[in-house]
């Protein structure tokens, strides 16, 4: 049930920490460089994308993929942060 909910808050957060790294002006522009498409050309080739729509829908894509994996990061941190909190409170008495 705990993993449950972190994920579910991961998901939650996805969507601002996708607004946040599109903000960072180097990660999208590495993407769309040519070190970049030539990095993502694999899942170019995976997900049969066609042209510069089908492209930005992989980058978009790897860039959801990492938010969400920075939100999970971000949860699984609080938690932990918060469960040390606990444990020195619960100890102090």
């Amino acid at each position: 049930m705990k993993t449950i909910r972190l994920l579910s808050l991961a998901a939650l957060l996805t969507a601002p920490v996708f607004m946040g790294i599109a903000r960072i002006d180097a990660i999208p522009g590495f993407l769309f460089s040519s070190t970049g498409y030539a990095l993502l050309h694999p899942l170019f080739v995976l997900f049969g994308a066609v042209g510069v729509e089908g492209d930005e829908g992989v980058v978009a894509g790897v860039m959801l993929v990492l938010s969400f994996i920075v939100a999970a990061l971000i949860v699984w941190g609080a938690g932990a942060l918060l469960a040390r909190a606990r444990s020195h409170r619960s100890a102090a008495h």
